[in-house]
């Protein structure tokens, strides 16, 4: 079914027309497997991989692949409404937007802080799918307290020219097994008195000697991370975004720019619809579903929810687009859609009983095992990008003003 938000961001004729324009598209060039399965490219096998790209740079030819950008760097030269109506309709249709750390979360990066060299380098391979991107925060003692991280990068100027040299390892790097390039945080000055303060921010080629990568399975059964190990990484000082210590700074922009989750909201309404509509095709059945009060009543919670989180989303793109950002707000919404993506995989389970345990590989799996799959990575969206805990101090702390 098509998508049919109750709250909707912006209007009129225009935009409806341009959801059509998009639906019309994608019907006749999304393949059958993305649309049946929804799936996530992270996921997905190397030649799954190959189809996805492809897609997305059908999707950049129309414009729509990053449609905010400006049209000198490849982008679609569009306002944040039709940026939003595109992100809805695209993550609805189950549509396999390739290298998201590369842009979502690097490119607001390099629009603010890079230099005009280095967004004429990166940008444009980002648009065309051409450089896949690795986000390398994470490391064995910081997660979460990513002030405690250790790899280091010391100053050399030698006659092979200026570089920062990297000793240290990251893990659960998202994308890192796929990835061209990586994005990391590394300390440049001795822990001071304000931990945060002496950490850098460098893109890295994954080719460059002394980087070593091992992926990571996950629970799902897929190497959807890796851990990679540096050692005597000679990085040029060109790939130095930001001034040498301002990492912090940069990071806490890419974490802001990530987190509008309007792609969220939009695949939370897509399993809800379904688990709907597979409750309505068991109407009358020995084991109709909606014969139970409690199972009504949860769906319709779920009606809520989803709407909620999409009214939320809204906010967080327009106050992105008009500069007014609240310093919680990101954390809020990050901390909501997590969450309620793993209610909505829980709910789903319990409806669709054993069948539903079934995962997507399996002849008899129910609705393409979306909900027993989609419930053991809900799990990683509470943990990754900054645990659930951790967005509750932050909107505590910054939003509420409470005491640290």
């Amino acid at each position: 079914m098509p998508l049919s938000p109750i709250v909707r961001f912006g209007g009129g004729p225009g935009v409806d027309a341009l959801r059509d324009e998009i639906r019309d598209w994608l019907a006749d060039h999304l393949p059958d497997e993305f649309r049946q399965t929804a799936a996530n490219p992270d996921y997905l096998s190397p030649e799954g991989h190959e189809q996805a790209v492809r897609f997305c740079r059908a999707l950049h030819a129309k414009g729509w692949f990053v449609p905010h950008w400006p049209a000198r760097h490849e982008g679609g030269g569009l306002g944040v409404v039709d940026q939003v109506v595109i992100r809805e309709e695209l993550a609805y249709a189950g549509a396999p937007l390739v290298n998201t750390n590369g842009v979502n979360m690097l490119a607001p990066v390099l629009f603010r802080f890079g230099t005009p060299e280095q967004q004429a380098e990166h940008l444009p391979k980002i648009a065309r799918s051409e450089r896949m991107w690795a986000q390398g925060y994470s490391e064995p003692e910081a997660g979460s307290d990513l002030a405690a991280l250790r790899m280091t990068a010391r100053h050399d100027t030698d006659d092979e020219g200026d570089h920062y040299i990297l000793n240290g390892q990251k893990t659960w790097t998202s994308n890192g097994v796929l990835a061209d390039w990586i994005f990391v945080l590394a300390r440049t000055s001795p822990v001071g008195a304000k931990r945060q303060a002496g950490i850098s921010f460098f893109l890295v080629d994954m080719q460059t000697p002394g980087v070593t990568r091992r992926p990571i399975r996950s629970m799902t059964g897929y190497p959807t991370f890796a851990e990679e190990f540096f050692d005597e990484v000679r990085v040029p000082a060109a790939n130095l975004v930001g001034g040498e210590g301002e990492g912090w700074k940069v990071a806490k922009a890419l974490l802001d720019a990530e987190r509008s989750n309007v792609t969220r909201a939009a695949q939370a309404q897509r399993y809800l619809d379904e688990l709907v509509d597979w409750c309505q095709a068991q109407r009358g059945t020995a084991h109709d579903p909606l014969n139970d009060p409690l199972n009504r009543m949860a769906l319709a919670r779920a009606v809520e929810r989803v709407e909620v989180g999409r009214a939320l989303s809204y906010r967080v793109a327009h106050q992105q687009a008009t500069g007014t950002l609240e310093p919680a707000l990101p954390s809020l919404s990050k901390l909501y859609h997590s969450e309620l993506t793993a209610e909505l995989r829980k709910l789903g389970a319990r409806i669709l009983g054993p069948a539903g345990a079934l995962l997507p590989d399996d002849p008899d799996a129910v609705l393409h095992g979306h909900f027993s799959e989609g419930l053991l990575l809900s799990l990683l969206h509470t943990i990754g990008g900054g645990t659930s805990e951790i967005q509750r101090d932050l909107i505590a702390t910054s939003g509420l003003g409470l005491p640290r």
